[in-house]
């Protein structure tokens, strides 16, 4: 993707209380927005702008020229004040820019959004360093506001209004928008400083200079302490579809934090585990590894629903913020998005526009779409034949309420996938039928990062390498936090032979479901990679001390693997005992451990064993193993002849380890040769 430098006038615009319009008049919401986005396209064409993003009922555009980015706006206004009237605010800042095919991002960026966000409907507001820019033109008038405290931004920065016949000049105290929770601006009443700091603006501006005033903020947590577990909301009713909205609403906030990559958002598989705990929430943290809990409660009554949140430093089990929501369900989405906001002016973390942008998406208005969602979620988490298929009707049927379900059409892709595992659906069908859910999720909206992760998926399990690693790249960006595409993207890894890779992917997905004992054993296997042993063994100790004894056989094998891979083959032993209680395949590796401990008796009675039990199809290369201990050549030899075994799979993983000694030996060098394995 080609990009480069530039310097801008960007402005943004957006429709006034348009998700209310939307809620109250469909279709006269969309007609207003069709109009909005004709004048937009001509007007912005007749001053030589460039529009680069539609979002919902906002636009953003570039000018090579700020007089040209004020002169569009004020005709835009004059537009849309003409006639029935489009309730439009528009922000302009200019600043420099990196522009790509597709986006343009930077400071200047988030600068000009915040400023929109301030102006009232019919108004345009413009940052100092675009009035310097305009002062000279007799034809554009302007109005000094205020210096604003806006949100991210660190210094506090002077907005101006046009002032042009017809346009709504906002009073000072009318300018809310996104500015920080704290500010002296709201108030200049009674403050001494913020009277010397106007003052010095106008001072400034009167000799063409710009005074800033850095704002210092000594609580600022540093990203690495930045880290939250979103608990199941405590159920306080006793409606029958109350459950459905708790979960959701949990599991919503939740994904809604993982947009942020500056935040390290616990997954909902570990947080759904403390669903009616009875622990505490330093308890929790410390098994989490997060400095910070949002917990709340839902009560649901008819139609309305009381919602609240609590957000708490675990350190000090103290709380940082707290709010009660009062909703009905037909305006329960905007929930997330209002929580999330929260969280994040309390946490004072800086987003970037893209990740406002995310924040602020809703996947569905239908709340019977958004009920059958949900419960088809919960119906994956059971992995059982049943539940996936029951999970696909529940997820047809939302779509049914609401096509443009995007969400919705990726997780049906997920679930046929799945069947592959639980119901034994054929592997290609199965791809064609997730990939055409997923290409219609795509076209119904490109940023929902689940679409890449189920893509990911499914590429890197059909070896599709390049194809796979773009989606889980597209994934993360999108949603940082994106568990799944973490975690399929450290398998990618490991199947490419990066193994640093693989391993700084499976901790991110560690670090985000620490209680999954999937994520932890693919944790190990990475850290087993990079013969990262003693960080190994120190994660497998841990696994197994909470572990309820459901997967023995894995954790016996994970440790058996650790020791061989050290050779410490007396430890390995034990663990090897038990696994060929039910896999005998296993015999090759304990007759081999019990050679190199000297114990050749019991190595010899393993390979008895191997000639009674083992697939004939296995039993050569078994043999072959056992006798590369005693370094009895001819036998190994006669075991990996072609003639008698056709692993060559395993051969190939094997040879390194256990076959060695004979890398230098002609005839097993032929023997692998046979196999079509290179011996350069």
């Amino acid at each position: 993707m080609s990009q480069q430098r530039l310097l801008a006038a960007i402005m943004f615009t957006d429709i006034e209380d348009y998700t209310a319009l939307m809620q109250r008049d469909e279709k006269e919401a969309l007609n207003i927005r069709n109009r909005h986005r004709s004048t937009f396209e001509v007007t912005t064409e007749a001053f030589n702008g460039k529009i680069i993003q539609y979002f919902g009922d906002g636009t953003l555009s570039i000018f090579t020229s700020s007089v040209e980015a004020v002169k569009c706006a004020i005709e835009l206004q004059r537009s849309f004040l003409e006639g029935t009237k489009i309730p439009v605010r528009i922000g302009i800042h200019v600043g420099d820019i990196v522009y790509t095919d597709e986006d343009i991002i930077g400071d200047a960026v988030n600068v000009a959004s915040r400023i929109e966000s301030c102006a009232v409907s019919g108004s345009v507001l413009i940052s100092d360093k675009v009035h310097d820019q305009i002062r000279s033109h007799q034809d554009i008038k302007a109005k000094f506001l205020d210096a604003y405290d806006l949100k991210n931004v660190d210094a506090a920065m002077p907005i101006f209004a046009i002032a042009n016949d017809g346009l709504i000049v906002p009073k000072p105290e009318e300018v809310k928008g996104k500015l920080k929770s704290v500010s002296n601006t709201k108030d200049t009443s009674n403050s001494k400083t913020k009277w010397f700091v106007i003052a010095m603006l106008v001072l400034a501006l009167t000799i063409a200079g710009i005074f800033t005033i850095q704002h210092f903020n000594t609580q600022h947590t540093t990203p690495n302490e930045l880290s939250i577990a979103v608990l199941p909301f405590e159920n306080l009713s006793s409606e029958d579809d109350a459950e459905i909205f708790r979960d959701g609403i949990t599991e919503d906030i939740l994904t809604q934090l993982s947009k942020i990559k500056d935040l390290h958002v616990i997954s909902r598989t570990s947080v759904m585990q403390y669903k009616n705990t009875k622990k505490t929430i330093p308890e929790i943290a410390k098994e989490l590894g997060v400095s910070y809990i949002l917990e709340g409660s839902i009560r649901k009554y008819g139609n309305d629903i009381r919602i609240v949140a609590q957000l708490i430093d675990a350190a000090s089990d103290e709380h940082l913020w707290a709010e009660n929501y009062d909703k009905t369900l037909t305006n329960i989405f905007s929930l997330q998005t209002e929580v999330s906001e929260e969280i994040v002016d309390a946490l004072q973390i800086n987003l970037s526009f893209e990740e406002e942008q995310g924040l602020a998406v809703i996947p569905t208005q239908n709340i019977e779409a958004y009920k059958l969602f949900i419960e088809g979620r919960n119906e994956v988490d059971k992995r059982n034949k049943e539940s996936i298929a029951k999970s696909i009707l529940l997820y047809k049927e939302a779509i049914a309420l609401d096509p443009n379900y995007a969400l919705a059409y990726a997780e049906i892709a997920n679930s046929y996938y799945l069947e592959t595992y639980h119901s034994g659906r054929d592997l290609a069908e199965a791809s064609k039928l997730a990939n055409d859910y997923l290409d219609k999720a795509e076209k119904i909206n490109n940023n929902v990062s689940r679409i890449y992760s189920v893509k990911g998926l499914i590429y890197n399990i059909e070896g599709e390498r390049e194809a796979a690693e773009n989606a889980f790249k597209k994934a993360i960006q999108l949603s940082p936090n994106d568990l799944t595409a973490r975690y399929q993207y450290s398998t990618f890894f490991y199947y490419t032979g990066q193994y640093k890779k693989q391993l700084e992917q499976a901790e991110i997905a560690y670090r985000l479901d620490p209680l999954s004992f999937p994520i932890a054993n693919s944790y190990f296997n990475a850290l087993l990679a990079n013969k990262e042993f003693d960080r190994a063994q120190n994660l497998m100790d841990k696994i197994q001390a909470r572990n309820d004894g459901s997967n023995k056989f894995v954790i016996n094998r994970s440790y058996f693997r650790l020791y061989m891979d050290q050779q410490k083959f007396k430890k390995a032993i034990p663990h090897l005992k038990e696994i060929v209680k039910t896999q005998n395949v296993f015999n090759r590796f304990l007759g081999y451990c019990y050679i190199k401990t000297g114990d050749t008796l019991s190595g010899l009675s393993t390979i008895d064993s191997i000639h009674k039990n083992a697939h004939p199809r296995e039993k050569s290369q078994q043999l072959a193993v056992v006798y590369s201990a005693l370094k009895m050549n001819d036998s190994v030899f006669h075991y990996l002849d072609t003639s008698r075994n056709k692993q060559t799979s395993t051969l190939r993983r094997e040879s390194d380890e256990f076959f060695y000694y004979l890398k230098d030996n002609e005839r097993f060098k032929a023997i692998l040769k046979s196999h079509g394995i290179d011996t350069n």
